[in-house]
């Protein structure tokens, strides 16, 4: 049962990561549309997603679990720091592309979505061993 729990983890961020974030940003002409939406992809995501490492740590404590959960957790600082950063910054459209603010939100957008692979892989390391 760990290891359907883990695997489904690990489905649920290959589709936000890879698949979801890249249709909303490409096909959106906006990308403060697409930010928002992808906010709120993510921010019901954390719910789940949090639910389930919980039960997998109930199910099977080890450092694996334990790391996901942290890795989730760090996610989900991140995401607030950037909703704060968002909100100072306003419509990121109208943002210089090379504006402080816009290249320091940009960085931190990319290590959240590191983070987010790395706990994929792990989670992928978990149902394989």
């Amino acid at each position: 049962m760990s290891k359907l729990i883990a695997g489904a983890y690990a489905g649920e961020i290959f589709t936000i990561v890879f698949i979801v974030s890249y249709v909303l940003f490409k096909k959106i002409d906006t990308k403060n549309l697409a930010g928002r939406i992808y906010g709120q992809i993510l921010w019901r995501f954390y719910k789940i997603a949090l639910l389930e490492l919980l039960i997998l740590f109930i199910l099977n404590t080890s450092f694996y679990t334990f790391i996901l959960i942290l890795g989730l957790l760090g996610n989900i600082y991140l995401s607030y720091y950037m909703k704060s950063l968002k909100q100072s910054i306003g419509d990121i459209d109208k943002v210089d592309f090379n504006a402080p603010i816009r290249v320091k939100f940009r960085t931190i957008s990319k290590i959240s979505s590191l983070l987010l692979v790395f706990n994929m892989i792990l989670a992928i390391i978990y149902v394989l061993r």
